[in-house]
């Protein structure tokens, strides 16, 4: 089984976000679980990964552990592939999800950055800014990304505290860049995530623009 451009994209965006590798045979598998609001958006992911799923998507009840309140979910996932394996040792070589410093040869594609806003991504409602939750990864790590976005995409971006937590924000003066450059990939039951209000001072577009190569390969 050989991914194809547009599938290695879709995985390495979905595992910045929600999605996790897990490894509990030979090989690992990646599994995808979403609220039922976004069930769409699972139904998207599962014609895009068809050829590697084990099973088509299902709604999952499920009783929350703190206060035992049950929640419906659309869950599937991928069978254990050999093709993954390169997947989980540059993301969970140490048994939990993490950066690895070769991220900017990796997050390459606008459809890994498009799926990534999809899943763990939100537009702030006091401006044209965005947030990605990136909570679960160090000071260090959230750099890495940084970096990534910076020289493949141009998307400069802030670390901002929130709580006890750092994660990835997108000033306004990134967001058109960035929007202009997942537009095409985001599904309509997510075009609210990219929905900005109206500007009178006009776009801020940073000259020396780099762009990732070879978008044609993924697109449709």
């Amino acid at each position: 089984m050989e991914l194809t451009e547009r599938q290695k994209a879709i995985i390495v965006g979905a595992i910045l976000g929600d999605s996790n590798l897990e490894k509990r045979w030979k090989n690992p598998r990646l599994r995808f679980a979403h609220s039922v609001i976004q069930k769409e958006y699972v139904l998207w992911k599962y014609r895009e990964l068809q050829s590697i799923a084990s099973k088509e998507p299902r709604c999952v009840k499920e009783a929350y552990w703190k206060n035992g309140k049950v929640y419906e979910s659309w869950q599937f996932g991928t069978r254990a592939l050999l093709e993954l394996m390169y997947y989980w040792n540059i993301f969970c070589s140490t048994g939990i999800k993490i950066i690895p410093t070769s991220i900017s040869h990796i997050l390459i594609h606008p459809l890994s950055l498009a799926v990534w806003l999809m899943d763990d991504g939100y537009k702030r409602n006091d401006c044209n800014a965005f947030r990605l939750n990136t909570d679960a990864f160090s000071f260090a790590e959230q750099q890495l990304l940084q970096s990534a976005l910076d020289k493949n995409f141009g998307i400069q971006s802030k670390l901002h505290k929130k709580g006890k937590y750092w994660n990835i924000y997108i000033p306004e003066t990134s967001v058109f860049q960035f929007v202009e450059l997942v537009r095409e990939y985001i599904i309509p039951s997510m075009k609210y995530k990219i929905a900005l209000a109206p500007v009178t001072t006009g776009v801020l577009v940073r000259s020396g623009t780099k762009i990732a190569p070879n978008f044609d390969a993924i697109t449709r």
